[in-house]
């Protein structure tokens, strides 16, 4: 099985570091590199980095990135900006590599609130938009360019004196209706069949720079779902994608946004168990995906790092060996700090494996002591690990249909080995 070369591109912001948190323990990956136009934090999130990449505006940034895909053989490309993804989808399309929700059509009407608000205006979760020379029916409205993101550059006009300086003042503007109500933000995925397998709308608790901070999670009720197979509908999706909802004085859901790339926050999407780069990375593998969604998550809060609360009161932590415990003979610094803080909270610790050769001579080779476990379960070829599992436990294992047959248990919250990071305090 061919590893891919993934690029991320620019790597520096909140969603690109997310992208680099899900891939970075996937056996799937052999390099993932992250890009960028500036020395940014970038360099923190990848260890493969180049900071000096020609602005996207630049004249030699085509025949540069072109270049670039070819002497790094990239397989997979994620756009982390909504300008960058509607540049990079025609150059990239003539050159043959994947990018994520690459389609150059659906991410020119993603890019413009007007061309999205226009696709769908048929339909009565479209809000109501006004030209520049109509009175609007009620007051107040808000103004916002045509081309932003994270809440920037959006004002609210009370009269006719305010409009016109909100909208001398705004690139771009549009005028539409003051929306007062409760808005959420609906991570989807789309197959490489057009097929929307997963719907994850989450609140935005608390919002610093455009960013949701803390987010729980949300039914995809009926109207929601349905809004989502209608984008689908309309747009060609591969990948994940997202769009957001906003309630008006009926409690009645309006459109304010599409956008076909990562959103930081998806992480609350990974901390439930559905780990949406990864899910791309298989989608263009040709693999069938399904979503295991744990249901011990209920909400996750963010600052410099994110941390998920499970409602699980787990005893007992099973760990696997061979690329979760030990990576190219190395032992895992995150599963490592996480067996520790979990011995020291008074849990019980078992390896469960079917490693080929004598656990304990590798734990040696890898500097591990077995004193950290009670109990060391060797399997032989063929035993099912779920026979091994007892709950309330963590069961950590980076092979999915090992999560998926343990997973059948109630009282177990399995994780792959993205995720132990979650449970670091």
């Amino acid at each position: 099985m061919k590893k891919l070369n993934v690029l991320v591109f620019p790597c520096g912001a909140e969603n690109a570091g997310e992208i680099a948190q899900a891939l970075r323990y996937s056996v799937h990956v052999n390099r993932l590199i992250g890009l960028s136009s500036c020395e940014d934090h970038g360099r923190f999130h990848f260890n493969d980095y180049v900071g000096d990449a020609p602005y996207i505006d630049a004249a030699d940034f085509a025949a540069w990135f072109t270049d670039f895909l070819a002497t790094q053989q990239i397989d997979v490309i994620f756009a982390t900006h909504d300008t960058v993804c509607e540049k990079l989808a025609p150059l990239v399309a003539r050159f043959g590599c994947y990018l994520v929700n690459g389609d150059a059509q659906t991410t020119r009407i993603a890019r413009r609130k007007s061309l999205t608000w226009e696709l769908f205006k048929d339909q009565s979760w479209a809000p109501r938009c006004y030209g520049q020379d109509e009175q609007p029916a009620q007051w107040p409205v808000i103004v916002k360019p045509d081309c932003g993101q994270g809440g920037n550059g959006v004002a609210l006009a009370h009269n006719q004196a305010e409009l016109a300086e909100r909208v001398k003042n705004t690139p771009m503007p549009l005028i539409v209706e003051y929306l007062p109500g409760k808005e959420i933000t609906v991570d989807c995925f789309t197959d490489r069949h057009g097929k929307l397998i997963w719907v994850g709308p989450r609140t935005r608790e608390r919002v610093r720079a455009g960013i949701a901070m803390r987010s729980e999670s949300v039914t995809a009720d009926e109207k929601i779902t349905a809004i989502a197979e209608q984008i689908n509908k309309r747009l060609k999706m591969r990948g994940p994608w997202f769009f957001q909802l906003k309630q008006n004085s009926l409690q009645e859901w309006k459109l304010l946004e599409i956008s076909c790339r990562i959103a930081g926050t998806m992480v609350a999407q990974r901390a439930r168990g559905v780990n949406l780069p990864l899910m791309a990375l298989h989608d263009f593998m040709n693999r069938d995906i399904v979503p295991l969604v744990t249901p011990h998550v209920d909400y996750i809060d963010r600052a410099i790092r994110t941390r998920a609360h499970t409602t699980l009161p787990y005893r007992s932590v099973y760990i696997d060996l061979d690329d979760t415990l030990i990576i190219k003979g190395q032992a895992n610094p995150v599963v490592m700090a996480f067996i520790y803080q979990s011995r020291s909270e008074g849990k019980r610790i078992f390896l469960l494996t079917r490693h080929e050769y004598e656990p304990l001579a590798s734990l040696e080779n890898a500097a591990i002591s077995s004193r950290l476990f009670d109990e060391i379960i060797h399997l032989q070829a063929g035993e099912k690990k779920s026979l091994s599992v007892t709950g309330p436990a963590i069961f950590i294992d980076n092979f999915f249909p090992e999560r998926l047959d343990v997973a059948q248990y109630d009282d177990v919250l399995v994780l792959d080995v993205d995720a132990v990071d979650f449970y670091i305090k």
